[in-house]
């Protein structure tokens, strides 16, 4: 664990924001970016960080304590924020499969490398659309393998906001509610951004499956994720499905409008790949 996840970890338990827990001994921006570890923080300023919020030095740096089994975790974890930012990216394609060259040469435990692996093979069979050229064994795996998952940490979320289409929309519905459930009683890293792309996935889901009527819940999920600039285009997302939806409600031009506005601000926002699978999608579905 690093100064920034553990100061966070302290911060969120003390249920202060940033700018509270920071308390001017360094700016909000820059503490912000300490959590992160995009800074560093300097020995100073940390132990006064601690004495303002009640931290016991000691046990601070106790918890320090780097466990071999997490930092190759956190390493894996990275693999997989990268692969989802490649999701929106151009060439995503080949970008996931140089992702894989990169897991592969991960010096992690041979189980964590394996299990790794098969979520990238289902992530590039994930891009099929021909069902005929599908690989139904590697599909099971990985379902078998959401369902074995013992509880719902950051890495579960993960691989299973990956594969939502491992399972029909109904069952998705009855997955997510466990998983806020569960989630109220213990919170996990990066939580809100991996249900924020659950709940986009499963929404693309019910359109695709023309099951308007029970979006409702899962909309009003969503506009529950507090806004912050990294989840800006999933905000956008949410409101293109909301407004498609609602298109198909009351027929209304004004939703297609504003679907229309939403991709094109794809293309301005230098998203064209993205944008262009997103107006294929429009395209197929708005007039089902």
């Amino acid at each position: 664990m690093t100064v920034g996840e553990l100061l966070k970890e302290y911060r969120v338990k003390q249920n202060k924001s940033q700018k509270e827990f920071a308390a001017e001994i360094v700016s909000q921006s820059y503490y912000s970016k300490v959590e992160k570890n995009v800074h560093r923080i300097t020995a100073d300023d940390l132990l006064l960080l601690l004495t303002h919020n009640a931290i016991p030095v000691k046990n601070f740096f106790e918890k320090l304590e780097i466990d071999p089994h997490q930092q190759q975790l956190n390493q894996v974890n990275a693999i997989f924020e990268e692969r989802t930012k490649a999701n929106y990216s151009d060439n995503s394609l080949a970008q996931i499969k140089k992702i894989k060259e990169k897991a592969a040469k991960l010096d992690v435990e041979a189980d964590m490398k394996k299990n790794m692996m098969l979520i990238i093979d289902g992530v590039l069979e994930s891009e099929k659309d021909d069902p005929n050229t599908f690989d139904f064994n590697l599909r099971n795996k990985l379902k078998e393998k959401i369902f074995l998952m013992p509880e719902y940490d950051t890495y579960k979320l993960s691989v299973y906001a990956n594969f939502v289409d491992l399972y029909d929309f109904d069952s998705n519905r009855q997955i997510i509610k466990q998983i806020v459930k569960a989630l109220k009683k213990k919170k996990v890293e990066r939580q809100d951004e991996i249900l924020f792309a659950i709940i986009l996935n499963v929404l693309k889901q019910g359109i695709e499956e023309q099951k308007y009527n029970e979006t409702n819940e899962l909309i009003s999920l969503g506009h529950q994720i507090k806004v912050i600039p990294e989840f800006f285009l999933y905000r956008e997302m949410l409101t293109f499905y909301e407004e498609l939806i609602a298109y198909h409600t009351d027929r209304k031009e004004t939703h297609l409008e504003q679907c229309n506005l939403i991709l094109e601000s794809f293309e301005w926002g230098g998203m064209s790949a993205f944008g262009k699978e997103m107006i294929k999608f429009f395209d197929k579905y708005k007039e089902q």
